[in-house]
C-alpha cells in the first residue's frame, strides 16, 4: 500500500484534490470526521446547539434497546480469561514550550497564502507535479500521481527535494533516488527508485505574523499570551485523553490474548465486514471489493485479518459486558447521539444516525463500557513519556489491518481551533477509551445505515 495514502487514512484528512497553488491549504482542510473526540471543553455556542440537538433527538430517533445489539450466546464464541487486574503501563505528557510553539505553526499554516509564481522553484516553495515511480525498473512497481512536495519538508529524502530545487512550470524531469531504511515508504526501502516528474505549478507560500493583532484579529482573546494559555490547557486535556485511550487499548490487547475464540456469528461477521470496505469506499470511489484492494495494495486476506479484529473486539466487548452486567439505557444512547451530532454540526441527531449507522454507535458505546471496566480494575503504573522511547518507530510498522484499533495522533488534533472555541468533552460514559471504539473510529468505518 502506498504509505502517503496510508497516512491520509490514519489522520484522516479528506481525500485530497491536487490541482494547483491556492489559500489557506484548502487541500488539507475539506476534512471527514477526524479520529478525535470532541475536544476538552465547551465554548457558549456549541453548549446551547448540543442542548437544542438533545431536546430534539427523543422525537427523531426511534426506540431502541441497546442490549439487542449485543451478540447473543456470547459463550458459544469467547471464553474470557482474565480480565481484572491487568498490568498496564500508562504514560505521562508534559506539555512544553517547545510542543506549544508547534501547535501554533500548524495553527498559522492553516492562514497560509499559496501564490503562483513564475520562476524556479526554491526552499519553502511547494511544487505540484505529476509523479511516477518505478521501483529498480520494474514495470509492475509503477505508481503515478498527482501531488505536491514542499521543498525543505524533505518528505522523499533530501536528494528528491534536491532534483524538484530550481524547476518551473512546465518542466520535465527524470532523476532516481537510492533510498535507505529511513525512508518511510516501505517498498522504496534499501532500494532505487526512478522518478518522471512533470512540474504543473511553483507556488511561494506565506504566512501570516504572530503577535497580539493576529491573535485579537482571529480568535476570542486579545494578547498571545492568553491564547497560547488556552492552548496549553487544551493539549494537556489532549495529551491525558492519549494516555487513557493508549492505556485502555493496552488493557484490550491483554484481554483478547487471554480469551479464547471459537468462532463467531455470520451475523457479526457480515456487518464488520460492511464497515470495514464502507470506510475503504470513502476513499477508493469504488463498491467493487477487488478494485478496493487494488486500490490500497491489499489481498483479501489482509482486509479478513481485518474484519476478524473487529469481529473479536466486539466479542470481547459483548463477553465483559454480559459478565460483569454493564449496560446501556435509551437515555444514555439518545445523549450521546445528540452530543456528537451536535458536535459535528448536524442539523438533527436523526440524520446524524443515518450517516453513521445505529449499529456502529451502539457498538462504540459497548466498547466504550468495556474499555472502562478494564481500566477501572486493572494494575497501572504510571510512567513520564520519553520520545527517545518511540523514535525508531516507522509508519511501515502499521499494518493497515489495525485501522480500527491504531489510536488517532492526537499530536495531529487541534484541540481548540483558532478563533478560540472549544468544543465540550463527552461524559465519562460517552468518552472513548480504545481507538476502535471510540464513535469517530466507527464512524470512519460505517458509511450506511446497518
Amino acid at each position: 500500500m502506498k504509505k502517503k495514502n496510508l497516512l491520509i487514512l490514519l489522520g484522516l484528512i479528506a481525500a485530497v484534490t491536487v490541482s494547483g497553488c491556492g489559500n489557506n491549504k484548502e487541500k488539507e482542510t475539506e476534512a471527514e470526521f477526524t479520529t478525535e473526540a470532541p475536544p476538552a471543553s465547551a465554548d457558549e455556542d456549541v453548549t446551547i446547539a448540543e442542548e437544542e440537538t438533545a431536546a430534539q433527538t427523543e422525537a427523531q430517533l426511534d426506540p431502541i434497546t441497546p442490549s439487542d445489539y449485543l451478540v447473543k450466546d456470547i459463550d458459544d464464541y469467547v471464553t474470557l480469561g482474565e480480565i481484572s487486574g491487568l498490568p498496564v503501563t500508562q504514560y505521562t505528557y508534559e506539555i512544553t514550550d517547545e510542543m506549544v510553539q508547534e501547535r501554533i505553526d500548524m495553527e498559522l499554516s492553516m492562514y497560509s497564502q499559496e501564490t503562483e509564481v513564475d520562476r524556479k522553484s526554491q526552499a519553502g516553495d511547494v511544487v505540484y507535479a505529476d509523479i511516477t515511480s518505478t521501483i529498480q525498473g520494474d514495470p509492475d512497481s509503477e505508481y503515478t500521481e498527482s501531488t505536491y512536495i514542499t521543498l525543505g519538508d524533505e518528505e522523499y529524502g533530501a536528494d528528491f527535494d534536491k532534483e524538484l530545487t530550481g524547476v518551473s512550470s512546465g518542466d520535465k524531469l527524470s532523476f532516481s533516488v537510492s533510498f535507505d531504511e529511513d525512508i518511510w515508504m516501505e517498498e522504496w526501502m534499501n532500494q532505487t527508485v526512478d522518478f518522471d516528474v512533470t512540474v504543473t505549478n511553483i507556488c511561494e507560500v506565506s504566512l501570516p505574523e504572530y503577535g497580539d493583532d493576529f491573535v485579537a484579529e482571529n480568535t476570542e482573546y486579545t494578547t498571545t499570551d492568553e491564547y497560547e494559555a488556552s492552548l496549553r490547557e487544551a493539549m494537556e486535556a489532549e495529551y491525558a485523553q492519549t494516555s487513557y485511550t493508549d492505556a485502555v487499548e493496552e488493557l484490550y490487547l491483554a484481554a483478547e490474548g487471554n480469551a479464547v475464540f471459537s468462532g463467531y456469528p455470520q451475523e457479526l461477521y457480515d456487518l464488520c465486514k460492511e464497515e470495514v470496505l464502507a470506510f475503504y469506499r470513502t476513499f477508493a470511489d469504488t463498491d467493487d471489493e477487488n478494485e478496493i484492494y487494488e486500490a490500497f495494495g491489499l489481498s483479501k486476506e489482509d482486509v479478513d485479518a481485518e474484519i476478524l479484529a473487529m469481529v473479536n473486539r466486539r466479542l470481547l466487548a459483548s463477553a465483559i459486558c454480559e459478565k460483569n452486567d454493564l449496560t446501556i439505557t435509551e437515555d444514555e444512547y439518545t445523549a450521546y447521539v445528540s452530543e456528537y451530532a451536535a458536535y459535528y454540526g448536524y442539523e438533527s441527531a436523526l440524520q446524524f444516525e443515518q450517516d453513521n449507522s445505529r449499529t456502529a454507535l451502539i457498538w462504540s458505546l459497548f466498547e466504550s463500557k468495556a474499555g472502562d471496566y478494564l481500566y477501572e480494575n486493572a494494575k497501572i503504573s504510571e510512567e513520564a513519556y520519553v520520545e527517545e522511547q518511540f523514535d525508531d518507530l516507522d509508519v511501515e510498522e502499521i499494518d493497515v489491518s489495525e485501522l480500527e484499533t491504531a489510536e488517532p495522533d492526537s499530536e495531529i488534533a487541534d484541540g481548540i481551533s483558532l478563533d478560540g472555541d472549544q468544543a465540550e468533552e463527552p461524559s465519562s460514559e460517552m468518552t472513548e477509551t480504545s481507538t476502535e471504539e471510540e464513535p469517530s473510529s466507527e464512524l470512519e468505518t460505517s458509511t450506511e445505515e446497518e
